[in-house]
């Protein structure tokens, strides 16, 4: 009895021994580097007691089955196309997956973005106490833009002790766990990964005062410390579902010391009309209200005579000379020039009586005080504003001018009268997105 009561009290001292060196061990070992003991325990099974190198390899994560392609067989016969009646025809349609489909857009994109050869696709790590290698069809390789390489975790299947041990093993390793299908957020991550100057997302350019050209680049990347002095600062797009830039603004771009690199997108379809955009050059004062008139849809008449009838009943016929004359909404108008004569002006003043609109222009009347004149008589509300010519929702770029908005009632649209010069690079942006131009 006592010798039980002795061999059993040391065994406990015993145990309690060999557990205190065990945990002393475990806290010895480096956070980053622990995994759970029971985890160990059921993935190793028994410990060899030989010591060897721990060899760590990873696997891809069992991914879900893809639908096999649909195959449709038709019988050639069916068709007087095929020498061969007895032949079948086999229809096997594969559509590439979203992920596919984002995996071959990011490497067109990188390789305009780092024109440098690719690392190889299979990454191997060893050292005295592993060698890990993964596996190039789950973790793709993309070169970095100061030497380094990115790693593409899209499956974010890699454990958090693998990761510490490719970063430990090489510091210019860097890990993207996000798949390129999540579009900007993916980007993001890759970009400051990838060693870049610098990069800055959501950047706008603006070029010009009035007119403005704003450009709006999901991010402008410089390579290197230099890329601003050697006019190659990117600008990158990596959405789709859009139209490519128009090639005229890739060129004034680049001449301003911008590459732009997009994905392969279709060319800029015709746009639907929208409104139209009238140039007054610098002319005479009534060459501007021709231009508005004309714009209205509005047929004039120059140097007629209207008679005035208030002393007809006197026997006293009166023509009086107008410079314009046009009917709007059913009532008479007349342009009249004022130059200092004050019997032109008292005669033109005597149309009123009888229900003309008389619009007085004088000699020093500009584009603003003729087309505010006509508006007014014509009472179609405008004003002088900076317009967007359509929201940068639409495509990365707009045209901001100024000038009179008015509403054309006739063609259910507006019309934009400036005073502005065009470049011929605003209007071919302004024609492809559905604007009419006239000057």
């Amino acid at each position: 009895m006592t010798r039980s009561i002795i061999r059993s009290f040391a065994t406990v001292i015993c145990g309690s021994a060999l557990l205190a060196g065990f945990c002393s061990v475990a806290s010895a070992v480096d956070p980053r580097f622990e995994l759970e003991i029971k985890e160990l325990s059921r993935k190793m099974g028994p410990i060899n007691q030989q010591k060897r190198p721990l060899r760590l390899k990873t696997t891809p994560r069992k991914r879900a089955t893809t639908p096999r392609p649909v195959m449709a067989s038709i019988p050639r016969s069916s068709t007087n196309l095929d020498p061969y009646p007895d032949s079948l025809l086999t229809l096997i349609k594969l559509a590439p997956s979203s992920g596919e489909m984002a995996m071959t857009t990011l490497h067109a994109l990188w390789d305009r973005l780092i024109p440098a050869p690719h690392p190889d696709a299979l990454l191997e790590l060893q050292s005295d106490n592993f060698m890990l290698t993964l596996d190039p069809n789950v973790y793709q390789l993309l070169p970095a833009a100061d030497g380094g390489k990115v790693i593409i975790d899209a499956t974010r299947s890699l454990p958090p002790l693998i990761k510490n041990l490719i970063q430990e093993k090489d510091p210019l390793l860097r890990i993207v766990s996000e798949t390129p299908a999540a579009g900007k957020p993916f980007f993001s991550q890759l970009l400051q990964a990838a060693g870049f100057y610098s990069v800055e997302p959501e950047f706008t350019l603006e070029f010009g005062d009035d007119p403005r050209l704003s450009v709006q680049a999901e991010y402008r990347i410089e390579r290197t410390a230099e890329s601003l002095l050697h006019n190659e600062t990117v600008l990158l797009y990596t959405s789709e579902g859009r139209y490519a830039l128009p090639l005229s603004l890739k060129k004034f771009l680049s001449g301003a010391g911008f590459q732009v690199i997009e994905p392969d997108l279709p060319p800029h379809d015709t746009a639907p009309r929208r409104d139209r955009v009238i140039q007054a050059r610098a002319g005479e004062r009534f060459q501007v209200a021709d231009l508005l008139l004309d714009a209205l849809g509005l047929e004039t008449e120059a140097g007629k005579g209207i008679e005035f009838t208030g002393w007809k009943h006197r026997g006293i016929n009166l023509m009086v000379q107008v410079d314009r004359s046009f009917t709007y909404n059913g009532k008479p108008f007349a342009l009249a020039a004022y130059d200092g004569d004050p019997i032109n002006y008292t005669l033109t003043r005597l149309l009123e009586s009888q229900g003309v609109t008389v619009v007085i222009l004088s000699r020093k009347d500009d584009f603003h005080a003729v087309i505010e004149k006509l508006l007014a008589a014509l009472k179609l509300p405008a004003s002088f504003d900076r317009h967007s010519l359509w929201p940068m929702r639409e495509t990365p770029y707009t045209v901001q001018v100024s000038g009179y908005l008015v509403r054309d009632s006739s063609a259910e649209r507006n019309i934009l009268l400036t005073d502005r010069e065009i470049s011929p690079l605003l209007l071919d942006l302004m024609k492809q997105n559905g604007y009419d131009s006239t000057w």
